[in-house]
């Protein structure tokens, strides 16, 4: 596909849409490899939501206490080196490993979606698979996607440590949960942190389908993935906004509902219900759960395919591409 750059048309919009419904739909396992990037990815930490009780305030006050305090008297003590040490390595470790998953299942996700829109006659025929570029310049390629959304929340961190702090110490509505509340009171700096990641985000997808499809550079396919979403902000931007929502919508509401039924299990555990009605709880609660990965999946590699379909040549003539938009 390296002639993409030069005289091949893309597919429109519009059509990119229809062709990564279809593709999706055509292959199913390809949810399996979505759900597998999307956990990877991130998605993990908002599957385990539902079930994760956060340290209150107080808690992390009593855990932390006397490490801190040994630093802001003196020396650092072991405790807290090692719990600092502890702490790095687990991130690096689940970084890390994340970065590998998720660059198998984006090379995966990109391959197939390729593959079957040239199946489907949607795009023209993908180069052999089995020259597609390893894991690791997928992985970087993504890592360096980081780096904007990081500077920003570097940026953005001191304003929002301090009111979610004072949320905290002092709530003026209990009956709002913590994150809404913060959101409310930073909206413009967590929407720039929001815009940062999606400029990044979609840059870094198109990067990685000129690296996976085209076989360009490692460098080479991270400046034209900038490149590309400077030359056509509208058309990249738009298709990821749609594949957000998208996945977002197949998402939340199921796991908001598995949040809810978690609360209710919990409640039916803890009063000693009848034996009965504590399997029947967790078996309903366990449906939703796997119901809202399922949903997650559909939509991660809806997502996927919509990147790979904003990219790939369209199998038409010039003169059929022109009357098509």
């Amino acid at each position: 596909m390296t002639e993409r750059a030069g005289t091949s048309r893309l597919l429109p919009w519009r059509q990119a849409l229809v062709a990564a419904a279809v593709v999706t739909l055509v292959r199913p396992a390809s949810w399996a490899v979505a759900l597998v990037g999307f956990l990877a990815g991130g998605g993990l930490l908002l599957a385990a939501w539902p079930i994760v009780v956060l340290p209150t305030l107080s808690g992390l006050q009593n855990l932390l206490a006397v490490p801190v305090s040994t630093l802001v008297f003196g020396s650092p003590s072991a405790e807290l080196v090692a719990l600092a040490t502890g702490a790095a390595g687990a991130v690096a470790v689940l970084v890390g490993a994340g970065l590998g998953v998720g660059a198998w299942a984006d090379r995966r996700l990109v391959l197939d979606a390729a593959e079957t829109a040239a199946e489907e006659e949607y795009a023209g025929t993908p180069a052999d698979a089995a020259t597609a570029p390893g894991l690791a310049r997928i992985a970087i390629l993504r890592l360096a996607s980081l780096v904007p959304p990081v500077v920003v929340f570097a940026a953005i961190w001191p304003t929002l440590y301090d009111v979610t702090y004072r949320e905290l110490i002092l709530p003026q509505d209990l009956a709002t949960p913590l994150p809404v509340r913060v959101i409310a009171r930073l909206p413009v700096p967590l929407l720039a942190l929001a815009l940062a990641w999606l400029a990044a985000d979609t840059a870094a997808a198109a990067g990685v389908r000129r690296l996976v499809l085209d076989r360009r550079r490692l460098a080479v396919s991270w400046a034209l993935g900038w490149v590309d979403l400077a030359r056509r902000p509208l058309r990249l931007l738009v298709l990821a906004v749609v594949g957000v929502v998208g996945q977002a919508a197949s998402f939340v509401p199921a796991l908001a509902a598995a949040a809810i039924g978690w609360g209710m299990l919990r409640e039916t555990l803890e009063n000693g219900r009848e034996l009965w009605l504590q399997l029947v709880m967790t078996a309903t609660w366990v449906a939703i759960w796997l119901a809202a990965l399922a949903l997650a999946s559909v939509g991660a590699a809806f997502r996927s395919a919509l990147a790979t379909m904003a990219a790939v040549p369209a199998s038409v003539t010039p003169l059929e591409a022109d009357t098509s938009r």
